[in-house]
């Protein structure tokens, strides 16, 4: 009888010891929780002189076809067999008249597009594995070791849990940010999509070896192509089941002829990046997002000071052509702002 008794006890202490640690796992659970829409924060979502022509969550199918035309600028954006293509002209800031041209495989681009934003199944999955594997330490530990033995154990599963949803969020492109907050994370899209984005930097290059271009006229030619070829309209947070966080990464910019403040800056740093020596930092201010390139500011070019050396503001959101140290109205007042600006490197 009293050996019945004992072994009662061993195990009401031992349920209530595991009791306690799963109101500890609740806690640590509010803590790193990815809500659906609230969790998810979009970078920026607005662009001096905004045109916004369709309503966020209407992107047409990338199989779909359409022509459009203004103010010099033209896009197209077809499929081909089994590649899908977007051809675009427009006109640079030396008034001459561009064409480029951008083309992935069906069975690429959907793979492509499987390396950005997440899912609620994947986040599901991944909090199922941890109350699993914190219950068989919690068993095991305490069993052998006793309590605090078993809590040390389960913090290190946390750890382990935190370290895994890092490591998930980085690889489709996003960041776990300060109040476990996610949002894109710029430099690890940029630098993945620069060699994707060489065949059209290499047809830049082309252009500006035969009309004898400068740096200068190289980059507005790029910035060109963002602002005033490419559509405005924002990206949704969450589109078809993948948490994206207002950004759409720059092949999927290309092949659907728009995107906003941020998702153009991606994809102008990510051709940009593609010639040696080229240093950009992304610029983050209240709502909006624009990035800025290394070199000596010209007379009344705007710029930004990081880590003792200046760098030019660029604006790619578009629709206007603003030139490299040109930036909109309401983009100054956000940079001179109480709220100041942030600083992101690329490289």
């Amino acid at each position: 009888m009293e050996g019945t008794i004992l072994k009662y006890r061993h195990f009401a202490a031992l349920a209530a010891c595991f009791a306690a640690a799963c109101v500890l796992g609740a806690e640590w659970e509010r803590k790193l929780v990815i809500a659906p829409v609230g969790g998810d924060l979009a970078r920026a979502q607005s662009s001096e002189d905004e045109d916004e022509e369709e309503e966020a969550g209407e992107e047409k199918e990338y199989t779909s076809q359409e022509t459009r035309t203004e103010k010099g600028t033209s896009q197209k954006i077809y499929t081909e067999g089994t590649s899908l293509k977007a051809q675009y002209q427009f006109i640079n800031f030396n008034k001459d008249r561009v064409t480029i041209s951008f083309a992935m495989t069906a069975p690429d681009y959907m793979k492509y597009l499987e390396g950005y934003g997440y899912s609620d199944k994947e986040m599901n999955g991944l909090r199922a594995w941890r109350e699993k594997t914190r219950q068989d330490v919690w068993k095991e530990t305490y069993t052998k070791s006793g309590k605090a033995a078993a809590e040390a154990a389960i913090a290190g599963v946390d750890m382990d849990y935190d370290t895994r949803l890092r490591a998930l969020l980085r690889a489709r492109g996003l960041a776990m940010r300060p109040g476990n907050v996610v949002e894109c994370d710029m430099p690890v899209v940029v630098k993945r999509n620069i060699p994707l984005m060489k065949p059209l930097a290499m047809s830049l290059q082309k252009l500006a070896t035969e009309k004898k271009y400068s740096e200068e006229d190289l980059i507005g030619a790029a910035l060109s192509l963002v602002q005033t070829a490419m559509r405005y309209k924002i990206p949704p947070l969450i589109d078809k089941g993948l948490h994206i966080c207002g950004l759409l990464p720059p092949a999927r910019a290309l092949l659907s002829g728009w995107g906003d403040c941020d998702t153009k800056s991606g994809l102008l740093a990510s051709i940009l990046g593609n010639w040696s020596g080229m240093r950009m930092v992304g610029i983050a201010v209240p709502g909006h997002y624009l990035m800025a390139i290394r070199r000596l500011p010209g007379k009344g070019d705007m710029f930004v000071r990081y880590e003792g050396l200046e760098y030019v503001l660029v604006e790619p959101a578009g629709p206007a052509w603003l030139e490299p140290g040109t930036v909109g109205t309401a983009t100054t007042a956000l940079l001179s702002g109480r709220d100041g600006y942030k600083v992101e490197p690329f490289f």
